[in-house]
């Protein structure tokens, strides 16, 4: 069977999506990633990075064998993962772990007296 020719028809991807829910859909799921958006700018701003989402949409097609059409929305936001903790240490020859680079010697803070210089000669 064939649709005539002046029935009007869906050409883009937000009119199928916004069919779904009677409507709803389409607004809820531009809502979520504005809201996206926004997280992805903040996380930017305080990592000074750049921020990486993805957003995925799935339609799931169904016709029956007289043309009657179902479709299914599905999505995923994801927004950007907060970096991961860093630290840095060293390993001993023991296998331990120290806060020391054991390769620079360590650096002793010692009085310099009074305030007073005094010359002295290399030993």
């Amino acid at each position: 069977m064939e649709i005539p020719s002046s029935a009007p028809q869906l050409r883009s991807l937000d009119q199928m999506l916004s069919l779904a829910d009677g409507g709803d859909y389409l607004p809820d799921l531009l809502s979520r990633i504005e809201a996206n958006n926004v997280e992805m700018r903040s996380f930017a701003q305080q990592y000074s990075t750049t921020a990486k989402g993805k957003i995925t949409i799935t339609i799931d097609v169904s016709v029956d064998p007289f043309g009657a059409t179902q479709m299914t929305m599905d999505d995923k936001i994801v927004g950007p993962k907060s970096p991961k903790r860093k630290a840095v240490a060293w390993m001993t020859g023991d296998g331990g772990i120290t806060t020391h680079n054991p390769a620079q010697s360590r650096m002793e803070i010692r009085d310099a007296g009074n305030g007073r210089r005094e010359l002295r000669a290399a030993e």
